[in-house]
């Protein structure tokens, strides 16, 4: 897993997504072999209702809550899934990420979609790079969406989001520095918060 996917898996955990990295999209050949065509950097999704919870001790004035990032969870009330692409350098979506095979995989993966509308929600992520699924059609309110996380400025494009690298890099040290107490001792192991925290022990 290259710097740049480990840095924005923090960033979505921090948020509350549980996220698979560099999922492999494998299809079968004219001649019966089976290969890898390409691998979905993140999926990522995100219950409504997901937070990270502190309980407060006895005398203490409640639960601790850690913030989200708006820029990243902007519905509370949706099931949401991202389709990522993360690069160094400028942010886009690369073709092969919006190929029936990826999209289906992703999809598939996740267990979002029923098979009856997977073809006309791959079209529509393909078309305009997000699909909102109802309670009738994924069993709970769903979006579905492709974000490219890289150089620039985050906001709309055609087709997708962006969220630019430096956006997440600031705000994993903002959360660090801002809950350095309740991290302090815990053991957050080989992830990019765990050596981010490390180095601000050391300082």
């Amino acid at each position: 897993m290259n710097a740049g996917v480990r840095l924005v898996q923090t960033y979505l955990h921090l948020n509350g997504y549980f996220s698979v990295a560099e999922l492999p999209v494998i299809r079968q050949s004219r001649g019966g072999e089976y290969r890898e065509v390409t691998d979905l950097d993140l999926l990522a999704l995100r219950y409504p209702r997901a937070e990270y919870v502190v309980p407060g001790g006895p005398g203490t004035r409640g639960d601790l809550r850690t913030r989200t990032d708006s820029l990243l969870v902007q519905n509370r009330e949706l099931v949401d899934v991202i389709i990522a692409e993360v690069k160094e350098g400028k942010a886009r979506i690369n073709d092969t990420l919006r190929s029936r095979e990826a999209l289906q995989t992703a999809l598939r993966r996740v267990g979002c979609c029923p098979e009856s509308i997977l073809d006309e929600t791959v079209e529509e992520l393909r078309r305009s790079g997000t699909s909102e699924l109802t309670a009738e059609e994924a069993g709970i309110p769903t979006r579905i969406r492709l974000v490219a996380f890289g150089a620039g400025a985050s906001g709309a494009r055609e087709g997708f989001e962006v969220i630019s690298l430096k956006h997440v890099a600031r705000f994993i040290e903002e959360h660090l520095d801002r809950y350095h107490d309740v991290l302090n001792p815990a053991d957050l192991g080989g992830t990019a918060l765990g050596l981010l925290h490390l180095l601000r022990k050391l300082k």
